[in-house]
């Protein structure tokens, strides 16, 4: 069972500021849920943030390159180079900067393309370790032009989910309970003393019309 912190804390206070990934493991584990292993997902995407383009130019020396202006949020647009050809002007698309980490391990350098600087790389959502099943609304074969509420600068890791701490439980056979965030949140509850805030489902009755 792979539970996703975040997602526990919206049950129970045991955030990462008062409990660590080995204190919430330790005591989960000694309090009969055993935990596997802990996973920081933030660790796998680094200095990937929100970029908009300002401007595109075609390069002088490529018949499929462009060279963009890329505004990500720190005052001074950066010049990226990319082959894509779905990008446009005012675009918000995601810009692995100069020494930023992809989720596939790729490390991104400033480097030079055919003559012209690149201060960076705009990314696909594969090279962010994303699907379609993820973000419908995008093109496989391309940059994700992103039509999520965000800014240039914001911290793409945040804006996926990426800021994110998983803990492996072993839910053994007599457990069945949980095999669910509600029932890992009782657990969590009880082992550390905190009020368990379960949701409270919202009935919108309307009249007339239809049923």
């Amino acid at each position: 069972m792979l539970l996703s912190r975040k997602w526990l804390n919206e049950f129970v206070d045991v955030s990462l500021e008062e409990y660590n990934d080995r204190e919430f493991a330790e005591a989960m584990t000694v309090s009969g849920s055993k935990v596997e292993v802990t996973e920081d997902l933030s660790e796998k995407i680094r200095n990937t943030v929100v970029g908009r383009v300002i401007s595109m130019e075609k390069h002088s020396d490529s018949d499929h390159m462009f060279v963009c202006m890329v505004d990500v949020g720190n005052g001074s647009p950066v010049q990226i180079v990319t082959g894509a050809q779905n990008v446009h002007t005012g675009d918000l698309v995601p810009a692995a900067l100069d020494g930023a980490l992809l989720p596939d391990g790729t490390e991104i350098r400033s480097s030079v393309l055919r003559g012209v600087q690149s201060d960076g790389m705009l990314c696909s959502l594969k090279e962010l370790g994303l699907t379609l099943h993820d973000y419908p609304y995008a093109i496989e074969n391309g940059i994700w032009i992103i039509e999520e509420d965000c800014s240039p600068g914001d911290d793409i890791a945040k804006l996926i989910g990426m800021d994110d701490h998983v803990v492996e439980f072993e839910i053994t056979p007599n457990r069945p309970d949980c095999l669910c965030v509600i029932g890992l949140a009782r657990e969590a509850a009880v082992t550390f003393g905190k009020e368990l805030r379960l949701h409270t489902p919202v009935v919108e009755a309307k009249a007339g019309g239809d049923i």
